[in-house]
């Protein structure tokens, strides 16, 4: 572990003289006879000396090549020095001591690692020569062994103090590492659980697509990595049940890779227990004043029939007196026979919520919520959720007892986890190490934490437990050896969860740890809106197709992953915002012109539109602003997706003429308001209609009048035409005169 000091006391100075003796003397790494006792003695640093360098720019690293010692065995210290100035480092020395008192508590042992414990560390054990090093430079110290003997370390089991201190010019600059000694078996172990979540990187979709399970469950896919490192040992796997129902989800189209992952997860020995769906965080969602934690309503949004058409069964679904199930063997179909007017294509039968997220869970009820994030008053909304355990880190609940605290809790009358803060936090270290020089320093911390745990005087026998994170490991072969290393360590005797949990739970008190304004914030906006889209939802014949995927996207957005990509959860919240506003007003009346109404009855046509990628069917209800117009009823109708349909609207005129104004709003035929409402201005003209027949009647009695008129002098004139010969004869002509005088 690499931790820096300022300018140490006497003792370093002492140490010092003898690397500078050494140096003159031209030799290299000297081991200390473990009998000789080091005199300490004043030395002042000399007048010439260069000015001290940033501290903080110069860092010493020591590693251990095991994490434990035991009395028969030895392991290698290798001490590397990064100069990380603009300036370049004079020549000095690197001393290594040891102590060999035992660390017996764990808040020595924390003050120790971080520079500030007052361990005795005198022992010398070697004083090597640093040349010069330039800007940017790293020296890497030639690997010391040590063994029992040459620390000088007693039969006792312990965590024993170890200080590497560089010193150049007036330059102190140091590293505290704690050794695990392990003479023998004799000393009591002590009770180890482990937890660790099985999620997927944190989305906005609320379930995960093909593409993505396909990456994830590769061979080299984060889920993958989790398995490999995780299955068949005794750790405990809080499961992200949104992995499983999206895998089911896709049906026949899921990558073959994530249903084989899917069936080796089903095989596993491990104990298992649910998390929220998509990992949301339930404290957050508690602290933003929600009644209860959200579950998922629907997934039904993300079916797609022709992925289950192998489960379709035969017969018309609209038919009662047709079994959905056949009762008995399929007969042969006969090729002459005629098809049953009743008899439909085959129907696929979609999974249910239910069944897309049932799993053999070992153990439910346990809720873990993101590390430091818990309040007294979260723990009632977790219960009223079905909860029974809540999982904390040690870090957010205190205790009167004054060892370490064992996984079982109790706060108040609420059943508590607890997680151990220190030793987890060198566990993750351990899990995401890049080098195996990395992990095993971090191994080694952990095994002298839990060593001194382990050694606390007047402490009950307990199971600790310690916790991974949401982040995932670089290979499943080094979270594998994380868990190998830590069973492996002579202080732990590995248990399982369940035992955790039944053993005599401790009394702690919860230390609130609230949630960040702005992560409030977002979760009540989510949760308001939520609601706004729940009623939108009423326009459609089936709601929960967007009431499903809202709430599975809100949870995606509130999973615990996102805490550490603040600037991806910002850009995913604000693209979820927009997306919903879009939905809310996809549905509305457009701008209509003014209406003349030129008669006493009539249906005025207004324009509704539906950008949204469903029917929807609306309910426009008209209002008058004067009674010389009445608006007797409203208006259902269903608009096509994507769509825009004229809604006419009866209306009556009474009492005269004049402008009036029609009001316009949109209900869903449960009455939810939609959108904002219309005006329409409409010039009532109902006498027009009046004075239009009058004038309609008068032209056409005209024009049947006037064509009588034509016809009979047209008669007239035709009887006044002589013959063709041009002379009548005298009959002929008093037969005429006879006939005009009769029609006088």
């Amino acid at each position: 572990m690499t931790k820096n000091r300022l300018p140490k006391t006497l003792r370093v100075l002492a140490a010092t003289a003898v690397g500078l003796v050494s140096l003159g003397a031209g030799t290299g790494a000297a081991a200390v006879d473990s009998t000789s006792p080091r005199p300490v003695t004043n030395h002042a640093a000399p007048a010439s000396a260069p000015a001290a360098a940033p501290i903080e720019d110069i860092t010493v690293e020591v590693s251990q090549s095991a994490s434990f010692l035991t009395a028969d065995e030895a392991m290698t210290l290798t001490v590397t020095i990064d100069n990380s100035t603009a300036a370049e480092l004079p020549a000095g020395n690197l001393v290594l001591e040891s102590g060999i008192e035992p660390i017996e508590s764990r808040t020595a042992l924390a003050d120790w690692l971080a520079g500030t414990g007052k361990l005795s560390s005198d022992r010398l054990l070697t004083s090597v020569p640093v040349p010069v090093l330039e800007p940017g430079a790293r020296h890497t110290a030639t690997p010391i062994t040590v063994s029992a003997a040459l620390l000088g370390l007693p039969a006792e089991a312990g965590a024993y103090p170890l200080d590497a201190s560089y010193t150049s010019g007036n330059t102190v600059v140091g590293a505290s590492e704690a050794i695990v000694h392990t003479p023998d078996a004799t000393h009591r172990p002590l009770g180890v659980a482990v937890a660790a979540p099985i999620t997927a990187p944190p989305g906005t979709t609320g379930l995960l697509g093909g593409d993505a399970l396909a990456l994830y469950t590769s061979p080299t896919g984060v889920l993958t990595r989790q398995l490999d490192g995780l299955i068949d040992r005794p750790v405990a796997l809080g499961i992200d049940p949104m992995i499983i129902a999206s895998i089911r989800a896709l049906g026949s189209a899921a990558p073959a890779s994530a249903v084989n992952w899917l069936d080796r997860l089903s095989r596993a020995t491990n104990e298992t227990f649910p998390l929220q769906f998509a990992d949301a965080d339930a404290s957050v969602q508690a602290q933003a004043g929600l009644p209860g934690l959200l579950n998922p309503i629907s997934l039904r949004y993300s079916l797609d029939p022709e992925n289950f058409a192998d489960a379709a069964v035969p017969g018309d679904p609209t038919d009662p007196n047709n079994p959905a199930t056949p009762t008995e063997p399929t007969p042969t179909p006969d090729p002459t026979a005629t098809s049953s007017p009743n008899q439909g294509p085959a129907e696929p039968t979609l999974p249910t919520l239910a069944e897309l997220t049932e799993w053999p869970y070992t153990t439910t009820g346990i809720v873990w919520p993101a590390d430091d994030t818990v309040q007294v008053a979260d723990l009632p909304v977790f219960t009223a959720s079905g909860a029974t355990t809540t999982v904390v880190s040690s870090s957010n609940v205190t205790a009167q007892e004054g060892y370490t605290l064992g996984a079982a809790g109790a706060a108040g009358d609420t059943s508590v986890l607890v997680s151990d803060a220190g030793a987890s936090e060198a566990l993750r270290d351990a899990v995401t190490a890049v080098t195996t020089d990395e992990q095993l320093d971090a191994l080694a911390d952990l095994a002298s934490q839990l060593m001194v745990f382990a050694s606390e005087e007047d402490a009950s026998e307990r199971t600790l437990l310690l916790t991974l994170d949401r982040g995932w490991p670089l290979s499943g072969s080094r979270l594998s050896d994380a868990i190998t290393g830590l069973l492996a360590m002579p202080a732990v005797a590995a248990t399982v969860l369940s035992a955790a949990v039944m053993e005599e739970p401790t009394a702690v008190t919860i230390i609130d740890a609230p949630q960040a304004p702005d992560r409030l914030a977002v979760a009540k906006r989510l949760h308001t809106r939520e609601a706004s889209l729940a009623e939108f939802s009423t326009l459609l014949d089936e709601p929960e197709l967007l009431t499903g995927r809202e709430r599975a996207e809100i949870l995606s957005l509130l999973g615990v992953g996102w805490r550490s990509d603040t600037d991806g959860w910002t850009s995913a919240i604000n693209a979820h915002d927009t997306a919903t506003t879009t939905t809310l007003q996809s549905v509305s009346i457009t701008a209509t012109s003014p209406i003349l109404m030129v008669s006493n009855q009539s249906s005025l046509p207004f324009s509704v539109r539906n950008e949204y990628d469903l029917p929807v069917t609306v309910v426009l209800q008209a209002s008058s602003s004067s009674l010389k117009l009445s608006v007797d009823s409203s208006v259902t109708q269903k608009i096509a997706a994507n769509a825009r349909e004229s809604v006419r609207v009866p209306v009556e005129a009474r009492l005269g003429n004049g402008d009036v104004s029609v009001r316009l709003q949109l209900y869903s035929p449960q009455s939810a308001v939609i959108g904002e409402s219309s005006l329409v201005p409409v010039t009532v003209r109902a006498d027009w209609e009046g004075i239009g027949a009058a004038v309609l009647v008068t032209l056409v009695t005209l024009l049947f009048i006037g064509g009588l008129i034509r016809t009979v002098h047209k008669r007239r004139a035709d009887r006044r035409q002589p013959s063709d010969d041009g002379a009548a004869t005298g009959t002929d002509a008093t037969a005429i005169d006879s006939v005009d005088a009769g029609e006088r």
